[in-house]
């Protein structure tokens, strides 16, 4: 096969300038009462000081539902009782660099015992309405202290928030 018969590289006329992402992971790790889990990320992480869900990023070549799974587990100490289900993707700038964070959910296998890793310093179970609650537009105002990117991204998370409130209500 040659270049010009190649039907996922064909030749073109015009370079292409494609923009590139680092692709990262968030789970929604549920235990049995509905409560989910958030991490509280450590100094040094970007947002520290602030609880997010666990995940992180997808490292190349592995499959964002493995990174998924592999992340939780070094965050958090879970395993999933099953393939995550997947909730959505944003946009976001950490790091400095352009990610999109692709989000999860499943349920924990286990009572709930967190196994924090390094990157964080503490944990909260909250029910998913207190999760979501917490993105209004008064809310992301104060948390991102008048900084637009702080707030595209709290933006970002809180819609993110409201999918899964949707998929959790119709997977019950």
């Amino acid at each position: 096969m040659t270049a010009a018969d190649d039907p996922l590289d064909p030749v073109y006329e015009t370079e292409l300038h494609l923009p590139t992402f680092a692709l990262a992971t968030a789970v929604y790790a549920e235990r049995a009462d509905g409560a989910i889990l958030l991490l509280q990320r450590a100094e040094g992480t970007a947002m520290a000081g602030t609880y997010f869900l666990p995940g992180g990023l997808v490292d190349p070549g592995e499959h964002p539902f493995e990174a998924a799974v592999r992340e939780l587990r070094e965050e958090a100490g879970f395993e999933l009782a099953g393939p995550p289900t997947m909730v959505g993707c944003y946009p976001m700038w950490v790091y400095g660099r352009d990610m999109l964070q692709l989000s999860f959910c499943g349920p924990i296998v286990g009572d709930g015992e967190v196994a924090i890793s390094h990157e964080h310093t503490n944990h909260r179970w909250v029910l998913p309405d207190e999760y979501a609650a917490t993105f209004t537009p008064e809310a992301i105002a104060r948390r991102s202290g008048g900084d637009e990117r702080i707030a595209r991204l709290l933006g970002h998370i809180g819609a993110d928030a409201e999918r899964y409130l949707q998929l959790r209500s119709r997977l019950r």
